[in-house]
């Protein structure tokens, strides 16, 4: 006896066999199918499948028993792959090494039915236009819910699917009333997804509850009608999201477009830098820019970002405004907008070129440095930060305050009769007869600081001609 169990063991070991089956076949959609590869003997090297078909793998089990008999140590090694396929498909052949020696299995073919059969009142699927993406990269996914006209529906529930690991936008031009298709009537909704991170990201399925009317039986006896309730999911769905090769903000196709009102001005006369990123893609993450120029005072409208979602894509458009005060020449340093672009998969950098600025009869000083930068010199990146207005203002207004002392004094020395009239023919006088003093008194700087946004940023102030008069009469 000894000598058959030994003869056996040898026989196994010898003819060491390789299963690849699958747990469930035929499966209904949404429903995960588990692929099984089980292989006996003493050295065994199953494959490690990242993909099933063509579905990825959404999760993987390994399994190991060993059995001595007899002073022979025999290996049972069990693979189980979980994948969620939406159609039928074809598996293998797959190849293992067993003992050295390479083994194959046989395909299989899986089948998928719809959820609930052709006869079913409610269908209930979810589709992705992509089941691979880039971190950032846009993805629509649709619930499409259908109803068969002979269904009396009472009463319903629905819960979205939770979208981990994306940002996430419903789609507000997708259709989401009724519409006729054959015996069932559709409803749809469409969402925009970015995904935030690098990996296999599952989205669970959607849930709809739904009653229709029951005839029964009260505790008398009485027939009633009362609502019974039913329970339909989507499928789920996972998708593979790739890291980008660099970090950046941006991902898509666009373009940058840098543009002034004007180039040539007068002293502290503003002008007007707006800065437009346009294309298709995810503008989402993306801040703005911090424009910083020296010897000029700049101000950063917050930035605006405009989305539609057209043609299967969705359109951004990126706007930021500056208003540029100086008082001598300077030049816009270029700008540098860096993305990932999906259709060649490489970083792209977008850059403007630097816009000089020629300031009419302004005072030129020894120490004025140069504005324009260095040829040699690469472009800044630029990386927007909330603009604290009041004290870029106050800077601004103690830069000027000097030379505006100066000249008011030279005028009033020359012209005492008219100390104490005040008349200004609009806005623009007021704030300059305030910029003097605001470096030294906290109310004028209030007043010049309103003046100021009211002129240049449209802003409501209850600033009254009458209030400043006093106020410079009391100054003077």
């Amino acid at each position: 006896m000894k000598i058959l169990g030994s003869l056996v063991l040898i026989i196994s070991i010898a003819f060491a066999d390789f299963q690849v089956f699958l747990e469930k076949n035929p499966i209904y959609s949404g429903e995960p199918a588990q692929l099984h590869l089980k292989a006996t003997g003493q050295k065994i090297l199953l494959p490690n499948l990242q993909k099933v078909g063509s579905y990825p793998v959404a999760d993987s089990a390994n399994i190991v028993s060993q059995q001595i008999f007899n002073g022979h140590t025999r290996y049972t090694q069990e693979k189980i792959f979980t994948f969620y396929p939406d159609t039928n498909t074809t598996i293998g052949p797959l190849e293992a090494v067993i003992d050295g020696k390479k083994v194959q299995s046989k395909p299989i073919r899986l089948i998928v039915k719809p959820s609930s059969g052709k006869n079913a009142n409610i269908l209930f699927e979810m589709k992705v236009n992509k089941k691979e993406a880039y971190v950032g990269d846009p993805i629509v996914a649709e619930l499409i819910l259908k109803i068969r006209r002979t269904l009396r529906i009472v009463d319903y529930s629905f819960e979205p699917p939770k979208f981990s690991n994306f940002w996430v936008k419903e789609l507000k031009s997708s259709n989401k009333y009724l519409e006729e298709h054959g015996e069932y009537l559709v409803k749809r909704i469409q969402f925009l997804l970015f995904p935030q991170k690098s990996s296999v990201l599952k989205i669970p399925p959607a849930v709809f509850k739904y009653a229709v009317a029951s005839k029964t039986r009260d505790l008398f006896g009485f027939s009633i009608t009362a609502p019974k309730w039913y329970q339909v999911v989507s499928n789920p769905v996972q998708i593979i999201v790739k890291a980008l090769p660099q970090p950046v903000d941006i991902v898509g196709h666009f373009s940058l477009n840098v543009r002034v009102d004007k180039k040539e001005i007068h002293p502290n006369e503003p002008i007007n830098l707006v800065v437009t990123i346009d294309g298709y893609g995810n503008l989402e993450n993306f801040d703005g820019f911090d424009l910083n120029i020296s010897n000029a005072v700049v101000y950063a409208d917050k930035p605006k970002l405009k989305e539609q979602f057209k043609n299967g894509r969705l359109h951004a458009r990126f706007t930021q405004k500056f208003s540029i005060i100086a008082d001598r020449d300077f030049t816009i340093p270029a700008l540098q907008v860096d993305y990932f672009d999906l259709k060649t998969k490489k970083i792209v950098h977008l850059h403007s070129k630097p816009i000089s600025i020629k300031v009419l009869g302004a005072v030129v000083k020894e120490s004025q440095q140069i504005a324009e930068a260095p040829m040699n010199q690469p472009n800044q990146k630029i990386v927007y930060m909330k603009n604290r207005k009041s004290e870029i203002f106050i800077f601004f207004a103690g830069f000027i305050a000097g030379i505006a002392i100066a000249l008011i004094g030279f005028f009033l020395l020359r012209w005492k009769p008219l100390k104490k009239s005040f008349s200004f023919a609009n806005k623009k006088e007021l704030l300059n007869k305030l910029l003097p003093h605001v470096a030294d008194n906290e109310e004028a700087r209030a007043m010049a600081k309103a003046l100021y946004e009211e002129i240049y940023e449209g802003k409501k102030h209850r600033i009254s001609k009458k209030d400043v008069e006093e106020l410079l009469k009391n100054l003077m």
